[in-house]
């Protein structure tokens, strides 16, 4: 990894961290379940991120955001059931 990269880096995890301690801070001051909470934000955000991209731009970071999600494993197995108590909020559904 370049130097760039790793000021890049640096500066996306600590931007992450920021974001995610407001996110946590919303959800427990609205009573609701901090985890599920912070999944649902970053679920709405990601669709913002592709939504933003450019048409033809917007497979790679499709890609790219399911690498660093580390899901690409998941993409073969889309039938697989839900389980847990997760609920997607109606507008994610």
């Amino acid at each position: 990894m370049t130097p760039d990269e790793r000021h890049v880096s640096a500066l996306v995890a600590a931007c992450a961290k920021e974001a995610s301690a407001h996110v946590l801070a919303y959800a427990h001051d609205a009573g609701l379940d901090p985890p599920s909470f912070l999944v649902n934000v970053a679920a709405v955000l990601v669709s913002a991120a592709l939504a933003a991209q450019p048409e033809a731009q917007r497979l790679a970071a499709s890609r790219h955001i399911q690498h660093a999600l580390g899901l690409v494993h998941c993409l073969g197995d889309a039938a697989a059931p839900v389980t847990g108590d997760f609920t997607a909020p109606e507008a994610l559904q």
